[in-house]
């Protein structure tokens, strides 16, 4: 994949500038030690359908040192921007990483551009300072350098996909419930992976959290993955004890005492009214 080329070592940290100035210096992280992942499991020839890799909150917090509530910002940050999307699979459950390459290549050229367009150094007019124009020319051929090997990774990725770079549209999102909406694609994703009736009980829970607690989130779709789905099984857990818990006490409360009648001879009852 040309995006993990360009992004991740597995070596030291790759941090891209450009990615940096597009979505803030953890996100940047993150993404770059995901490119690193998805190499290592490309490798092994171990993607889940050629494109889904799974990851811990453990694993990127030794090889990044971002704590958990960092990375969750983070991460969150690039599923809104379309950069990464996550899915939670198997048992036990993992949480799957899924590379959104055209995305990520569009963000990186779009922010680059409008870097180029407005540089924070622009050429000074005095030019009789000859070492102030060797700086200015040194970083104009640097700039030069890195747009070049963009465009090189673009015309490759072109021909090898014979797809364009246009900026991909911002799906809308819609309101699956009081205060809580998404797009069909997220919401499809929750019924591939936990079903329509188990979909619609967690839009349902975080719907109420929101409208009881007043909270609002930049991705119910991450909400939901990240800590609605581990509250239902929570809720779901408490039932099955409680109701457990009831069949037993009913069993106790229902059983009666089981008394056998006693047998009497035929004149029992003669002898004793004679008495």
């Amino acid at each position: 994949m040309i995006l993990a080329s360009l992004l991740s070592s597995s070596s030291f940290i790759m941090t891209n500038k450009i990615m940096i100035k597009a979505v803030g210096t953890d996100a940047a992280i993150i993404l770059g030690e995901l490119c690193s992942e998805y190499n290592y499991w490309e490798q092994r020839d171990e993607l889940l359908n050629g494109m889904w890799f799974y990851s811990t909150r453990e694993n990127i917090e030794d090889n990044t040192g971002l704590s958990e509530y960092r990375q969750r910002v983070a991460i969150n940050k690039l599923i809104e921007k379309g950069l990464i999307e996550t899915k939670k699979m198997g048992i036990p459950c993992k949480i799957y990483y899924k590379l959104n390459e055209i995305n990520i290549l569009n963000c990186y050229r779009d922010t680059q551009e409008n870097l180029l367009k407005s540089p924070k150094n622009p050429v000074p007019k005095n030019l009789g300072n000859k070492n102030l124009k060797n700086d200015t020319t040194r970083d104009e051929k640097n700039e030069q350098q890195d747009e070049e090997k963009f465009d090189i990774n673009n015309n490759k990725n072109n021909n090898n996909k014979n797809h364009t770079h246009e900026p991909s549209p911002i799906e809308e999102k819609k309101e699956y419930a009081t205060q809580v909406q998404m797009t069909e694609k997220e919401h499809q994703d929750l019924i591939e992976t936990y079903g329509k009736d188990m979909t619609n009980q967690l839009i349902e829970q975080l719907s109420l959290y929101k409208q009881a607690k007043g909270k609002s989130y930049e991705s119910d779709y991450a909400a939901i993955l990240y800590w609605v789905t581990e509250r239902l099984r929570e809720l779901e857990k408490k039932d099955a004890n409680y109701k457990d818990f009831k069949d037993r006490k009913d069993k106790k409360t229902n059983t009666k005492p089981n008394f056998q009648q006693r047998d009497y001879p035929p004149d029992f009852f003669d002898s004793l009214y004679c008495n």
